[in-house]
């Protein structure tokens, strides 16, 4: 394992929005599948207003069925999973992704995405620097696999840093107490994101070689 000045010794990444450009085929699928499971579609002129609001606040807003959500993701998975071809890294994300392999002792993924999808998509691009994909089966479970994976590779909090472009990721980070770097790329503004107050607020993937070095 390399050596390195940083206290953490474990980066982990959020996917979707955070290193795959997934946004806007994701709000495609959501408002595909508006009319069967009886919610609002998200209306191209609310795009920059619903980026300042939490997740909760999101599918209170586009009158989600709570109940529904677990059959929505599972659809939406399925739907995301026959397009990833279509899916972009964000960019810079090729250049950056290397150099915090150097400098990580571990480097993971934790998502709502399904595991398969992740890894075609890191195949796909040449971006596999990943030693784990770890996946969380509905909306609200991040902490408790933040938990886990500290739990597996022995670390405590002051060792790992999560990044990722949601509200609910920077409080995950906080309910366990590990670095949150909110990003600025994906779906949520600063507003949201700094509710849950993360250490760092990054506004290009260049920006993450600051938080490592």
């Amino acid at each position: 394992m390399s050596s390195h000045s940083a206290a953490e010794t474990c980066l982990i990444f959020d996917f979707d929005g955070t290193v795959a450009n997934t946004l806007d085929l994701g709000r495609e699928i959501f408002n595909a599948m508006a009319d069967k499971y009886g919610y609002r579609p998200v209306a191209p002129e609310e795009l920059e207003k619903l980026r300042d609001l939490t997740t909760s606040q999101f599918v209170k807003h586009q009158q989600v069925p709570r109940l529904k959500l677990p059959a929505i993701l599972s659809e939406g998975k399925r739907m995301l999973a026959e397009r990833m071809e279509d899916i972009r890294p964000i960019e810079g994300m090729d250049v950056v992704l290397p150099v915090l392999r150097k400098h990580w002792d571990v480097l993971g993924i934790l998502t709502s995405n399904d595991k398969v999808n992740v890894r075609t998509f890191l195949r796909q691009h040449d971006l596999d620097f990943f030693d784990f994909v770890s996946t969380v089966p509905k909306l609200s479970g991040k902490a408790k696999s933040l938990k886990a994976i500290m739990r597996t590779f022995t670390l405590t909090p002051s060792e790992v840093c999560f990044v990722g472009d949601e509200s609910r990721d920077m409080k995950a980070a906080r309910k366990v107490d590990v670095t949150g770097a909110g990003v600025l790329w994906g779906a949520n503004t600063k507003k949201a994101l700094k509710l849950h107050e993360p250490k760092y607020i990054l506004s290009r993937p260049s920006e993450l070689l600051d938080v490592a070095l």
